[in-house]
């Protein structure tokens, strides 16, 4: 990690570009995120899905759903790691990604 941001900071510095702008800012702000509210019920497809803190399936696991359970997704988003439905104490997209995430991949309707 700490070469990729060198290499990142090196990169910047030798085109000429703002070497703060790129130090400053946060990884999770670079993301490139498209959210908007759903009220939609999935039913999950696997036999047991992880829940996961943020969308990303990096993210700390905070619980599971199971096979034929239904969820109600609050909000939707996509980023390169694919679409996550928001199940659970969802956060405005604008302050946090915070809540209770499962990939789409995982659910079904």
């Amino acid at each position: 990690m700490r070469k990729r941001v060198a290499a990142v900071i090196g990169t910047a510095a030798l085109i000429g570009a703002a070497l703060p702008a790129v130090v400053a800012a946060p990884a999770s702000a670079r993301a490139s995120f498209s959210c908007h509210p759903v009220g939609h019920t999935y039913i999950v497809n696997k036999e047991k899905v992880a829940v996961h803190a943020t969308p990303s399936s990096s993210a700390g696991v905070t619980g599971y759903v199971y096979k034929d359970n239904k969820v109600s997704a609050q909000l939707e988003c996509e980023n390169s790691g694919g679409t996550w439905e928001c199940i659970g104490s969802c956060h405005d997209p604008e302050e946090s990604l915070a809540g209770r995430w499962v990939h789409r991949g995982d659910l079904r309707g």
